[in-house]
């Protein structure tokens, strides 16, 4: 028997999103430790209203594996999005953009962007990132979001 990562079924419905903050959670499904391979990340995400997120991909960032200016400072990967519902708007050292319901996104290494959901009905988007970072910030425990 092979110790090779083999093909698998992640069925979302039975992963539990857990907050990033008050306004939104993630589940991490096609991680290292659920595939054994560390060549992508994916999972989905649900947002609220106005929530308001950000993320670094800088190569050589002397921030990576922090939260610098309240973003994830993840390094040098690569990101797409597939967006199933809401709008959101990106911008970036470059300008800015939207995107909404079956919109793929791709956002490159080498750019800090910001993204904010727009709108009245949450965002919901699947997102693979590659390669798998070595840090990702922690989500929270339900229980403390609710509570404080």
């Amino acid at each position: 028997m092979s110790d090779r990562p083999r093909p698998q079924v992640f069925p979302l419905s039975e992963w539990n999103a857990r907050p990033n903050n008050p306004l939104a959670s993630s589940a991490r499904v096609v991680t290292p430790e659920s595939t054994g391979q560390s060549r992508l990340y994916a999972g989905a995400f649900w947002s609220q209203p106005g929530s308001e997120g950000g993320w670094a991909f800088v190569g050589d960032d002397p921030h990576e594996g922090t939260m610098t200016d309240g973003i994830p400072h993840l390094g040098d990967h690569d990101e797409v999005y597939l967006c199933l519902r809401g709008r959101c708007r990106v911008e970036w050292d470059g300008g800015s953009f939207e995107f909404g319901p079956n919109d793929v996104v791709h956002f490159p290494a080498g750019y800090t962007y910001r993204s904010r959901v727009v709108g009245d009905e949450p965002l919901h988007a699947f997102w693979v990132m590659s390669p798998a970072p070595g840090w990702m910030a922690p989500l929270q425990d339900p229980e403390e979001t609710r509570h404080g």
